[in-house]
């Protein structure tokens, strides 16, 4: 174990902090001795460009998050995923013997935070709910959502007529039968969004990312989707499958047409 290293990141705290504009948040508890994590990471087009962590734990929890969450940052979800205790425990040049669970719960922690970010529940319902007020009291205050981040929140139902979303970062987020009609969603994160039965007439939703995106029983009639992203996962109604032809296909997995 080098000792100098795991001083160094105790007293500077390496990515020991809360995050404000986190896209997941996620908690874990140490089985072994009970104390408490809690994983922060902001990711941009699948790639983890910020990692943080808290915890209640000892020097050795700390130091093993800290290496955790440095590993992650510029990773893809995919190869966060295959981070390793070996390259954690890398960092420290070993852990000792009576340490080990140290980074498998780190590893652990990290991982449920990945899981957490694909199954859209990244984010406690508290926080949540917090989130989902703030947002509609910019919109009560005449505000706009111009680069927020309001990922994961539900506005099902909600009347959000000419909303400016632009650039905001609606990944995951609920709009299930809610009305944004003439809404300006240009550039806009829905990754993963429910649009479901949604009113989107006249809808701007140029260069947006609607992968995975469901938009099943939405109302598109004018709405725009030039270079908007779409993959496998994006559902559209088999009446307007034409829209798909003003987008522009990226990821994994994509639509296979047959001549």
């Amino acid at each position: 174990m080098n000792f100098e290293t795991y001083q160094k990141i105790n007293d500077e705290k390496t990515n020991f902090r809360e995050m404000d504009d986190a896209d997941v948040v996620s908690d874990y508890r140490n089985q072994g001795c009970g104390d408490g994590y809690r994983i922060y990471l902001k990711i941009s087009e699948d790639r983890i460009i910020d990692a943080s962590y808290t915890t209640t734990g000892c020097g050795f929890g700390l130091v093993a998050l800290a290496l955790a969450t440095e590993l992650a940052k510029g990773r893809t979800i995919d190869e966060a995923g295959a981070i390793t205790t070996d390259e954690i425990e890398a960092g420290l040049d070993g852990f000792p013997p009576r340490r080990k669970n140290y980074p498998i719960s780190a590893l652990e922690a990290l991982q449920k935070a990945l899981e957490d970010f694909r199954a859209g529940r990244g984010t406690p319902e508290l926080m949540k709910a917090e989130v989902r007020e703030r947002a509609l009291a910019k919109l009560r205050e005449g505000e706009t959502w111009v680069g927020d981040n309001i990922g994961g929140v539900n506005f099902d139902h909600e009347n959000l007529d000419g909303v400016d979303a632009r650039g905001a970062n609606l990944a995951r987020a609920s709009f299930r039968a809610a009305s944004l009609r003439n809404a300006n969603l240009d550039g806009a994160n829905l990754r993963a969004a429910f649009l479901n039965d949604a009113d989107l007439t006249g809808a701007n939703l140029t260069g947006a990312d609607l992968r995975w995106c469901k938009l099943t029983g939405a109302r598109l009639d004018g709405a725009v989707f030039t270079g908007a992203l779409f993959d496998a996962g994006t559902r559209l109604d088999p009446d307007k499958t034409h829209l798909f032809a003003e987008m522009r296909q990226e990821g994994k997995e994509f639509f296979v047409r047959t001549n």
